[in-house]
């Protein structure tokens, strides 16, 4: 399978200044994730809870540009308590907005599930996966920790900052690293293709720019 060659060939050793230790850059030097498929996956928690959170979410957003969006979900058949979650794109608006809304959906969910990560997985296998999560050790729960480009990242939603952590002394080993902290086996993913799909549609407000 595709999916599964990337994950064991994803490396990105490209230095540059704007990826120290400690940097953060501007909003337009954030991830671009626009060519991915952006999902979340999110564990013990119910449709019904992803729909509400996610109209509860639409009401409070109050921003220059509303966006209608489907958010699609399912089960995963060989574990029905992790849910797979398709992130939708934001057209029209800057791919950090999108980015934003990404992380901070991934936070707004946290509430009702007890584990969840975002993985974006690119078109182009050229290109490195994405990975985050929920800073469960911020107590205001308002941040996430990753990894793009065999990089280390933290991103604060309430402060739109994005900085680059330390240097890995090794590429990243997305399959062990989710294994072990999450008890999730990545060959489980393409087998969503085979599932049955539930939509939950909102209006967001998103902003122009930062």
């Amino acid at each position: 399978m595709g999916i599964m060659k990337l994950f064991g060939k994803e490396k990105n050793n490209k230095k540059t200044p704007e990826m120290e230790a400690g940097y953060r850059p501007a909003p337009e030097w954030w991830p671009d994730l626009t060519q991915y498929r952006k999902a979340m996956l999110l564990h013990n928690i119910t449709f019904d809870e992803i729909d509400t959170m996610l109209r509860e979410y639409a009401e409070i957003s109050s921003d220059e540009i509303s966006i209608e969006c489907d958010f699609l979900y399912t089960c995963l058949p060989d574990d029905t308590s992790w849910i797979y979650l398709e992130f939708p794109d934001f057209e029209g608006v800057p791919h950090y907005v999108n980015f934003w809304d990404y992380q901070n959906i991934l936070d707004w969910l946290s509430q009702k599930s007890d584990k969840e990560f975002c993985l974006a997985i690119p078109k182009d296998q050229k290109n490195p996966l994405f990975f985050s999560m929920v800073d469960r050790k911020n107590p205001r729960r308002d941040s996430c920790v990753g990894i793009y480009a065999d990089r280390d990242f933290y991103f604060e939603i309430p402060g739109n900052l994005f900085e680059w952590g330390p240097v890995p002394t090794s590429p990243f080993d997305f399959v062990s690293y989710l294994k072990g902290t999450f008890s999730f086996d990545t060959q489980w993913i393409p087998k969503v293709s085979q599932c049955e799909w539930s939509k939950t549609q909102v209006t967001l407000s998103v902003p122009k720019s930062f």
